[in-house]
């Protein structure tokens, strides 16, 4: 690790684009790269180890509608590429992504949730 300190963005700024269109990010967006799960293996004396099992990652943010997008097309979509670009410049990239839960959407602000999973959510540092 270098003795530089990054005076730079650490927060804040993001953007979002599902199959190569933007959509405005106005509230948190939050991600979890995929990789393996590990959980405790315990026995009736003592613990035992762990077992690893493939975990999903995930993209999820709230976004504002758009006037030449349907919020519909997204309920169910699959095969989506998501890429959140964050203002510490780390790139967080869902490939092949399924969305899950239902979307709702708020009207008296135009916004709703979308929430994409994956196997392949990966985060890179880009300076």
């Amino acid at each position: 690790m270098s003795g530089t300190v990054y005076r730079g963005p650490l927060a804040g700024l993001a953007t979002l684009s599902i199959n190569g269109d933007t959509w405005n990010v106005v509230g948190e967006a939050q991600y979890q790269p995929s990789g393996n799960a590990n959980e405790t293996l315990k026995g009736q004396s003592l613990v035992e180890g762990f077992s690893a099992m493939p975990g999903q990652g995930f993209i999820q943010a709230t976004l504002r509608m758009r006037r030449d997008r349907r919020v519909g097309d997204l309920q169910g979509a699959s095969g989506l590429t998501i890429v959140l670009t964050l203002a510490n410049g780390v790139v967080v990239t869902c490939v092949n992504g399924w969305q899950t839960e239902e979307l709702n959407v708020n009207t008296q602000e135009g916004t709703f949730e979308l929430h994409v999973e994956s196997d392949t959510v990966t985060e890179d540092i880009v300076s």
